[in-house]
């Protein structure tokens, strides 16, 4: 079919596609517009599924098409609104229409005014400016007014004037203009998919809404070095050398549309709530999450302690902001520091993949103010103007970074003590650009000691390699010396070897996932993003007033006697981080993240107790001359995970004819009838376990 042929059939029919496939979206806008919102987004998909000849026009004749389905939105009935004009933007285009920078601009004369997507890295972006769409004139001689609308790039004045007819003067009334936002984009293939010779990039135009997509605040600027998918029609536009025009001529992109690889929207929540839901009522759902983060890595008890902070880093405590008042972060930083082989890279990895929205860098020879914060660039891009570059923290806005190889990167790393601390914004003052940025993220950096392993014989702080002012803005350091002990050793081999094997044989062999037993994670990775963005998003526990008196004694008899001690030896200057108040703000976030994972509407007892455990661990774990000994919190009868109470279970299990909950619960300390059951069901539902009806469990 012509698609011109589509502008003189009947425009109503359309309203169809609307009601059928965006109707609360077009709610959303008709209480939006035009004030707030002026645009609506459509998926390409939607509209082949609803009229496929029009879904096929649309890549080939975009305006065409566009000002059909804009007539049909307009033509939707919603009371007291008319929606006119409204901007169309459409994503999701088929992979065959989606190119790289070099495979668009190597035959883009062949797709003049096709609709196409450009798939690559947001390389660039500079600052938004206001350019005119609509200018109004007033004639100097008589006062009338004229309005041209302003289409190319050179501006345009009226040939004469509508009510003298004379050829002006004329000036441009402001107050009468109509003005947009215009930024300009740079989208580059990424490194590791290009060529040594090849460092292909496309520009773009963006206007209107479309400059503030992606951000809270400065939308385009804090998606920067981000994986995108631009949509619009590739352009030619003629080189010029001062003031003459060369033969030559470049490709860029009018861009209509823009996708984010990364957006946390990917994140099926509905599709998983079941599961985890399911999960976070367990009284054993932070053991649970914690031990499927990374589970071919043997839980040494340092490893143990540092999981169960990376529970309470991924789900954090909600930030609280006091109208007038004081600012509590809740986001929490966590620095792990190991001799070199301990499995970091394992942890930081897994850690990025639970995440709904996460940066992982290495930050070796990375400047702290151009790659953590913000830098200031001057090229050939934006006309030649300086453009700012927001850095890792602005651009993980609302989510995590990690940062692995802290100890080699640079040496003024406090310069970002503001970004992650407070009111957690990086302001820029740079060639005169200047700009506030939100960088409202949890920390975990990661890295090894100065020497690459840490010196026994040596206080631990001056090993780090890190300023204490830097340090102090943790809510947990975990270190680990890598030591030979023949047992321990015995079992990092046995977990490492047995792992590898039951992915060999997953891969190779006839093995299936629900086989795992070294590498078995009751948590999905899909699952977790899913539950850890649900509890971010909709749960903000309430901490009352009765739970600070446990709290407040621990810190004053517990804690802070730790100082005195180590200073009685001539040691406190050797302390990591002194337990100072901010121990209990630890303690706060902690069992606020804690309830969260339970997708609790209240923190409860357990979730402190938890909490000032984690916390006593992390200070009693660093202090030098005292290495922690897990046996100081906890009976060393108690079993340390989650695998070993399975273990103990089937142990006991395997003793008897046959035992219930609470007989189980008996049996094995540290474990509660709740928790016995649990364990019981799964063994059951593992063909492991018989459950008749009298509730008396046997091994099978």
């Amino acid at each position: 079919m012509n698609p011109t042929q589509e502008t003189q059939t009947d425009e109503h029919e359309h309203t169809a596609f609307f009601k059928r496939y965006y109707a609360e979206a077009v709610d959303e806008l008709a209480q939006r517009y035009p004030d707030e919102q002026t645009s609506i987004t459509i998926d390409w998909g939607d509209l082949f599924a609803y009229d496929m000849d029009v879904a096929e026009d649309y890549l080939v004749a975009p305006d065409t098409i566009n000002g059909i389905l804009q007539n049909a939105l307009a033509d939707y009935p919603i009371p007291n609104v008319e929606l006119q004009n409204v901007e169309i933007r459409v994503i999701g285009l088929n992979d065959e229409d989606i190119y790289t920078p070099l495979e668009v601009t190597r035959d883009a004369d062949g797709r003049d005014e096709n609709y196409v997507g450009v798939r690559g890295e947001l390389s660039k972006v500079t600052e938004p400016k206001k350019e005119i769409q609509e200018a109004a004139f007033e004639c100097v001689r008589c006062g009338s007014m004229s309005y041209v609308p302003q289409t190319g790039d050179d501006f345009q004045e009226p040939h004469e004037c509508q009510g003298c007819e004379r050829q002006g003067p004329f000036q441009v009334v402001h107050s009468e203009s109509t003005f947009r936002h215009h930024a300009k984009v740079r989208v580059e293939t990424p490194a590791d998919e290009r060529g040594d010779l090849q460092n292909e990039s496309i520009d773009g135009n963006v206007r209107g809404e479309l400059v503030w997509s992606g951000g809270d605040d400065f939308g385009l600027l804090t998606r920067s070095g981000e994986p995108v998918v631009v949509y619009g029609t590739v352009e030619q536009e003629q080189i010029t050398k001062g003031r003459s025009k060369t033969r030559h001529f470049e490709d860029y992109v009018d861009i209509k549309a823009i996708e984010f690889d990364a957006d946390e929207d990917d994140i099926k929540i509905e599709e998983h709530r079941e599961a985890f839901e399911e999960l976070a009522a367990r009284s054993d759902a932070v053991d649970v999450f914690a031990e499927s983060i990374v589970p071919e890595l043997h839980q040494t008890p340092e490893w143990e302690h540092a999981l169960e902070l990376l529970v309470a880093y991924l789900f954090a405590a909600p930030r609280i902001d006091v109208p007038n008042g004081p600012t509590y972060r809740g986001d929490i930083h966590a620095l792990i520091v190991s001799d070199y082989g301990m499995g970091k890279s394992m942890v930081n990895s897994a850690v990025a993949m639970y995440s709904p929205k996460c940066i992982k860098e290495s930050v070796t020879g990375m400047s702290s103010d151009v790659g953590l914060l913000a830098a200031a660039t001057e090229d050939d891009f934006g006309d030649g103007q300086w453009t700012l570059k927001p850095g890792i923290l602005v651009r993980a806005n609302g989510g995590h970074v990690i940062l692995d190889e802290i100890d080699k990167g640079p040496d003024d790393m406090e310069s970002i003590n503001d970004a992650i601390e407070g009111q957690q914004r990086v302001d820029v003052e740079k060639a005169g650009l200047s700009a506030e940025y939100n960088s409202r993220v949890g920390l975990l950096a990661m890295g090894n000691p100065k020497e690459g392993r840490f010196d026994p014989t040596q206080p631990v702080a001056p090993q780090l390699g890190v300023d204490s002012s830097f340090l102090s803005r943790f809510d947990g350091i975990i270190t680990m010396e890598d030591t030979a002990d023949e047992a321990i050793d015995e079992q990092i081999a046995r977990q490492m070897g047995h792992g590898y094997a039951e992915a060999n044989q997953l891969q190779f062999g006839d093995l299936e996932k629900e086989d795992f037993e070294a590498l078995d994670s009751p948590v999905d990775a899909e699952v977790a993003r899913a539950w850890i963005k649900e509890a971010r998003e909709n749960y903000n526990p309430i901490f009352k007033k009765e739970l600070v008196d446990d709290i407040q004694e621990w810190y004053a008899r517990e804690v802070r006697q730790l100082n005195n001690s180590f200073a009685e030896k001539g040691q406190g200057e050797n302390m990591p981080v002194p337990a100072t108040a901010r121990v209990v703000m630890w303690v706060i976030r902690f069992s606020m993240a804690f309830a969260r994972c339970r997708l609790r509407d209240e923190v409860t007892q357990d979730d402190v107790d938890r909490a000032m455990k984690l916390a006593k661990r992390l200070v009693s774990q660093n202090w030098d001359g005292e290495k922690f000994d897990p046996g100081q919190v906890e009976s060393d009868t108690k079993p340390k995970s989650q695998k070993d109470r399975k273990e103990r279970i089937y142990g006991v299990l395997s003793e008897t004819e046959g035992m219930t909950p609470a007989e189980v619960a008996a049996q094995v300390s540290g474990v509660s009838e709740t928790v016995a059951s649990e364990e019981l069901e799964l063994l059951a539902k593992k063909g492991e376990a018989l459950r008749p009806e009298t509730g008396v469990y046997r091994k099978t």
